[in-house]
């Protein structure tokens, strides 16, 4: 089970820095949505992250797992960046409070600190992607979801 995370971690760096998506079954939902509470930043200012895990299933969601991964953008325009603590239906900012009952939803806000000393600019940006991982008596899924718009970091 490492091997196969550690295989799809890489993989999904891979298809990241090669501007591959990931195609979802045809009757599955996006479990995982995501926003910022702004458009743009300053260095030096916080903007708060949610992050929303939706149960698609007809049965209990009984454990999930998620990783909060910088999209390749980030990384590219060299954002500064420092998540705080993650707060709401969480057990820890990798796992959201269980079970979770079909069509059921569990939100996470973290805020997210552009340091000072980041780069600015017209493509400086802060955004995330998402590894999710869920069972339940359905059996066990896992999937890369991107995440919603970045935050613009501006001068």
């Amino acid at each position: 089970m490492l091997v196969r995370r550690i295989l799809l971690m890489l993989s999904v760096a891979a298809t990241t820095v090669l501007g591959v998506v990931f195609a979802q079954p045809a009757n599955a939902e996006y479990v995982i949505t995501s926003s910022f509470d702004k458009q743009v930043a300053k260095p030096g200012e916080t903007a708060t992250l949610t992050v929303t895990f939706k149960n698609p299933e007809t049965v209990d969601v009984t454990f999930t797992f998620l990783t909060v991964n910088s999209s390749y953008d980030t990384m590219l325009g060299k954002a500064k960046y420092k998540m705080g603590e993650c707060t709401g239906e969480i057990t820890d900012c990798n796992h959201f409070t269980t079970p979770i009952p079909p069509g059921g939803t569990r939100t996470m806000t973290v805020p997210v600190a552009i340091e000072a000393d980041s780069p600015c600019g017209a493509q400086v940006r802060v955004g995330f992607y998402f590894y999710s991982y869920r069972e339940s008596t359905a059996g066990a899924f896992d999937g890369v979801v991107g995440g919603g718009p970045p935050v613009n970091v501006q001068c």
